[in-house]
């Protein structure tokens, strides 16, 4: 029913105020849209406006009083029960586990359709968060924005308590990301120079790549790093990859119950001190339930698949043993979603030893493609190499010519090829959209990320690209 002229008229005065209260607590106790909604009868709705508009003196009372909590260099001396999270190049803070948890439980609010609703950091008020409990009295205004706010896929931060007695990799005056500067030694993109590429692009496998998403995401209910049977799915990748000819399958233990499996292909004449070219993708899943059901299924099942799937192609076809000229790994990683914990750990690992990185291409969340014309969608991640990246955008175009590509920025701890861009190596990352693209996957981090809703036939161009990547670095 429409309101008379003398009913709107009425509620003019307080529409300001009304507004930007439900808009304050909607922001940032994520109710759902109609919980603020004011009362019809006009009596009432006055004393609705005063109080709203005493409510937010109140909170802007607390605002103007508000003094930085802002830290961007680690204490001397870590906290007791604390984790050393890096959220910038500058900007790296001890955070208690408690109230690291806390935080992170704003990231998996639902609303009253039962919808994940995710609040980008910039939206989110520190100071009235850190007011909500007393265990963030001490948390920098960043820290809480970065941890209680998400961006998409976007982890946002590293967890690097496990390194902090390493004074290159923690101190705030180093220099990171030295990955994002390297030259690329790589030839001109040139599909006539590989005509191989047609004869390995047509063994790309459908059903396998349904095959492989369809046991990481229903065989394993839940695939998060700390849940009872976390390394369940990283032996069940150890078996599959170990069953190609000349494919190297190992665990890569971490500091929880769930590895990183290494999967590798050596060409003749070629050992650990020559470079080696890098697939990835992390094997972990987290949903608002993520000890009991986190099926993760374009997060990231579909990312591991394709460049297990890829490493499998160039083991059956023989061509990296007559071709290649670098080893090519295919990396699962475990614990992304608590900071990029099992690449960070084996970036470092590869580092410490000396290890030389030709290139790494990670995949993350390949497999929703909700268009329902046209083909698939691909997306080149800008940052942090600007270099590799455009590299990957003239591999796309020249070979997926099909393709719809698109390019964006993520940011800072985005995924996985951060860890290794901080360690100094060169990377790039490929998804269907970018973490802040109106058709990203709205089932992501919840227990309805399942398989039925992939498209597999598009998700196969992922595997394509990939393939030419590889073809164009390791020949």
């Amino acid at each position: 029913m429409e309101r008379t002229s003398k009913e709107h008229a009425a509620a003019e005065g307080g529409k300001a105020e009304e507004t930007t209260y439900k808009q304050l607590i909607n922001d940032h106790y994520h109710l759902s849209p109609g919980f603020l909604s004011p009362p019809r009868d006009n009596s009432v709705r006055r004393l609705y406006r005063i109080t709203a508009m005493v409510l937010l003196s109140a909170l802007l009372s607390l605002a103007l009083f508000h003094t930085s909590h802002a830290s961007t260099a680690p204490s001397a001396s870590p906290p007791t029960d604390s984790r050393l999270l890096r959220f910038s190049s500058n900007h790296t803070e001890w955070i208690p586990s408690p109230a690291l948890e806390y935080l992170l439980g704003f990231r998996h609010i639902m609303n009253s359709q039962g919808r994940w609703m995710p609040s980008p950091p910039s939206s989110i008020d520190a100071n009235i968060v850190r007011k909500s409990n007393n265990i963030l009295r001490d948390v920098s205004d960043a820290a809480i924005q970065a941890l209680a706010g998400r961006e998409g896929f976007k982890v946002g931060y590293i967890d690097i308590t496990d390194s902090a007695g390493d004074i290159t990799q923690t101190s705030t005056s180093v220099s990171l990301q030295a990955g994002a500067n390297l030259a690329l030694p790589y030839p001109t993109v040139d599909p006539a120079a590989h005509p191989d590429y047609k004869t390995l692009a047509a063994m790309v496998s459908v059903s396998e790549l349904r095959n492989i998403v369809s046991n990481l995401s229903t065989t394993f209910p839940t695939r998060y790093y700390r849940s009872t049977n976390a390394r369940a799915s990283s032996t069940w990748i150890q078996s599959y990859m170990s069953k190609f000819t000349n494919v190297s399958a190992t665990l890569f233990e971490n500091n929880f119950n769930q590895p990183n499996v290494i999967s590798r292909l050596s060409p003749p004449g070629t050992n650990t001190s020559t470079a080696t070219v890098l697939l990835g993708g992390h094997l972990d899943s987290t949903s608002q339930s993520p000890s009991t059901l986190a099926p993760g299924a374009d997060d990231d099942a579909s990312g591991t698949a394709v460049a297990l799937h890829v490493l499998s192609i160039l083991a059956k076809s023989g061509w990296a043993y007559t071709k290649a000229k670098y080893p090519i790994e295919a990396h699962s990683y475990a614990g992304e979603e608590g900071g990029l914990l099992g690449s960070l750990a084996l970036a470092r690992s590869y580092k410490s030893s000396g290890r030389l990185i030709r290139g790494m291409l990670n995949l993350e969340m390949v497999g929703w493609q909700p268009e329902s014309t046209g083909s698939s969608t691909i997306t080149v991640l800008k940052d942090p190499n600007s270099e590799m990246s455009n590299y990957m955008l003239s591999v796309i175009k020249a070979y997926v010519p099909t393709a719809t590509v698109k390019s964006t920025t993520c940011g800072y701890g985005c995924s996985d090829h951060y860890s290794f861009s901080d360690a100094g190596y060169p990377v790039v990352c490929i998804a269907s959209y970018g973490p802040n693209d109106r058709n990203l996957n709205p089932n992501y981090h919840s227990t309805t990320d399942t398989i039925d809703k992939l498209n597999f036939e598009r998700m196969a161009d992922f595997a394509r690209a990939s393939l030419a990547w590889v073809l164009q670095v390791a020949s």
